[in-house]
């Protein structure tokens, strides 16, 4: 086997550190594109036009994210009851329709960057068709200014545009990620070496909690958690509950 071969491995490896969190998305179920409103189910024609949006999209490879990827996407919405996220990188809007699905649980909205406008133009036709236009607020120019000009506090962040310059959007986005919340970015295996300064910088951050996770194997997410502080109510209560034993009585 050559060295590549066993780096590639051995990253791999690496990457199923957060097998945990991978265990927890599976194959995303209860996370997929026919999931219900809190205030009600799809109505059946409109959820056998996402289907066929989707199903159009992912058959013609126009999607920026493979489906698992987009499952996890969703699934994180609604394990953190995002209400305010940020998509850098809208390409046809696949990845921002399975995030808005999730928000149509939390009632929260997403905000998404593209700096190519027919790009745009094709993604806001597609939230259309989805009927999740009233959800999203599609922008066109360039993230690196436009992400600095957004006021946040963000639950969630979504990086999926020019690699190799992170960095720049993470010091423009971790400011106004509010405690408890993710900084998720896409590629960080086949792009790690261009994407090595702002792992580096993420993974030794005093603030974050960093694991790089693959859903496919192939390619995966940089997952940044932005800790809370120590007095966040839930972090004391967390603090406060002891782990339970095989036996039933509490470790701590």
């Amino acid at each position: 086997m050559g060295s590549d071969a066993i780096q590639r491995r051995a990253f791999l490896g690496s990457a199923c550190g957060a097998l945990g969190l991978a265990a927890l998305a599976g194959d995303a179920a209860g996370a997929s594109a026919d999931d219900a409103p809190a205030g009600g189910k799809v109505p059946p024609e409109l959820q056998a036009v996402r289907d066929k949006l989707m199903a159009d999209m992912e058959a013609n490879r126009g999607i920026g994210v493979p489906r698992c990827d987009g499952q996890f996407l969703n699934l994180i919405v609604h394990v953190t009851a995002a209400k305010n996220v940020l998509e850098v990188g809208t390409y046809r809007g696949y990845s921002g329709i399975w995030l808005a699905l999730g928000l149509e649980h939390t009632g929260g909205r997403l905000t998404t960057i593209d700096i190519d406008p027919a790009r745009v133009r094709e993604a806001r036709g597609n939230f259309t068709t989805a009927g999740l236009a009233d959800r999203i607020t599609g922008l066109e120019g360039d993230a690196h200014k436009v992400a600095k000009t957004l006021a946040g506090p963000f639950d969630l962040v979504f990086l999926d545009a020019d690699k190799g310059n992170e960095v720049d959007y993470f010091h423009a986005v971790f400011p106004k990620l509010r405690p408890g919340g993710f900084i998720l970015l896409h590629n960080a295996i086949t792009s790690r070496k261009v994407m090595t300064p702002y792992l580096d910088l993420v993974s030794q951050h005093p603030e974050i909690v960093h694991v790089v996770l693959s859903l496919s194997m192939t390619d995966g997410f940089s997952v940044s958690f932005h800790k809370r502080p120590a007095g966040d109510a839930r972090s004391e209560r967390s603090a406060a509950s002891p782990v339970p034993s095989p036996s039933g009585r509490g470790l701590g």
